[in-house]
């Protein structure tokens, strides 16, 4: 099976070769989780250190006997399972009075477990009155943001253009980018058709007017700047509507030759990258929602990967949202071909006064629709139906999501190189990246318009 124009065979044939970059990427991915469930752990331990030392200052500087802390934190929380518990019985008999057409009642939701220190650290802050060091770093770090998903994208990138990645890993680091698509397909175990069909539907009109539009606009930019056609159908497609994808779709339709694909796909890789590491600040600067940022980095960045991590860095919610709009993006490549087909092979040869070539849509749909989106779309359907209880949703949605973006992200930063966002080219980079930049701003302006109860997924 190919790899879908990522220059990598998936057979067990290939196997030994990518095993190496893959184990990489695995022990890579297993240490940046590490790392984020360490500074989580110290974040939280900030915020309990915090209240306690408030309450303290509060009562002269008194901290209660640890055995105390823990029976007061306990008692709290079991009232409030005993009132979820009651909620639930409300809620399965409401599920059975259910009638046709009537709107599900919404599950409620289990209290979490409070978080309580460790009886060292309880008995140190209670004798030092101070915040330890760890617990305020724990909470700086996640105050950057500087989640797993930053530092498998730093440090990949780090290791990339320093001491390099030796050759026996390129493979597998390569092979090792699209296991971020299998985590796609289990995010559906946190959707409703009622959600996704009401985001969609806006993010199908994001999608038209911002990416499809962008498309058209190098197409005849490029046109009127005579780029050669083969450079312009692949920028024209990668800058559009969703990066390397795009790019691998179109380039033979328009015979790119291999010079044309790196230039689009350096410039792609530039403004994505830059993206990366600026939207989720720009975001925060705006003072966006998650969902409100979600559907720009959905519409805006370029690449799958890339615009998965931002709205992975951002937030869960913004990673929810962000999918929807990458799902209808992604399902566009069909039709952005039969553009490409059209502006590229059908309209010179009308106006040259020749016969238009025939297309067979039915096999370029069935070439080029990516697979994924259908298991998506099962395990939406299979949350609709209830086979999925919130602690299944968990296990799938962070916990197994997490190891494959962990192993995918991996891939993504040990393959950002700077030597490859070098290659761009002259006028087609101009227009690329002035095109995404138009694409980026007015994309922010109309989601921050529309609004964040539009995008948020329920």
């Amino acid at each position: 099976m190919a790899g879908g124009g990522i220059g990598i065979e998936y057979s067990f044939r290939a196997l030994p070769r990518m095993l190496p970059g893959l184990i990489l990427c695995m022990v890579f991915g297993w240490a940046a989780l590490q790392w984020d469930a360490t500074t989580h752990g110290w974040s939280v331990d900030y915020k309990e250190a915090e209240r306690l030392l408030s309450i303290a200052g509060k009562e002269g500087g008194a901290f209660a006997p640890f055995a105390d802390y823990t029976a007061k934190s306990k008692e709290s929380f079991a009232l409030k399972e005993a009132e979820y518990k009651t909620k639930i019985d409300e809620h399965k008999a409401a599920l059975g009075a259910l009638q046709a057409g009537q709107a599900k009642p919404k599950e409620p939701k289990k209290p979490a477990k409070p978080h309580l220190l460790k009886e060292s650290e309880y008995n140190d802050l209670a004798q030092s009155k101070e915040m330890p060091g760890k617990f305020s770093f724990g909470n700086k770090i996640i105050q950057f943001q500087l989640t797993y998903v930053a530092m498998l994208l730093l440090v990949g990138m780090l290791i990339r253009n320093t001491v390099g990645v030796a050759e026996v890993f390129k493979a597998g680091t390569i092979a090792a980018r699209p296991i971020i698509k299998p985590g796609i397909i289990i995010l559906g175990g946190y959707y409703l058709w009622s959600d996704l069909l009401k985001v969609g539907a806006i993010g199908l009109g994001l999608v038209v007017t911002f990416v499809l539009g962008t498309q058209i606009l190098i197409s005849y930019w490029g046109r009127r700047s005579k780029v050669d056609e083969g450079l312009a159908g692949v920028m024209a497609a990668g800058v559009g509507v969703c990066g390397v994808s795009a790019a691998v779709a179109v380039a033979p339709v328009v015979n790119a030759k291999p010079r044309d694909f790196f230039y689009a796909i350096g410039t792609i890789l530039l403004f994505g990258t830059l993206a990366l590491f600026t939207f989720p600040y720009i975001g925060q600067a705006l003072n966006m929602s998650q969902p409100v940022f979600g559907a720009w980095a959905g519409t805006a960045i370029l690449n799958t990967a890339q615009l998965v991590a931002a709205a992975s860095w951002y937030g869960h919610e913004a990673l929810l949202t962000a999918n929807v709009i990458n799902i209808v993006r992604v399902g566009f490549i069909p039709l952005i071909v039969l553009w490409t087909i059209y502006f590229y092979v059908v309209q010179p040869a009308i106006a040259a006064g020749g016969e238009a070539q025939k297309v067979n849509v039915w096999q370029v749909v069935r070439e080029k629709f990516p697979i994924f989106i259908l298991g998506f779309f099962i395990i939406v359907t299979m949350n609709e139906y209830g086979m999925f209880v919130q602690s299944e949703r968990d296990i799938l949605g962070k916990e197994l999501l997490k190891l494959f973006f962990a192993i995918g992200f991996a891939g993504v930063g040990l393959n950002i190189a700077f030597d490859d966002l070098k290659k761009a080219g002259g006028t087609a980079f101009v227009i690329g990246v002035v095109a995404a930049t138009l694409k980026a701003v007015l994309s922010a302006v109309a989601v921050m318009a529309i609004g964040a109860e539009v995008f948020a997924i329920k």
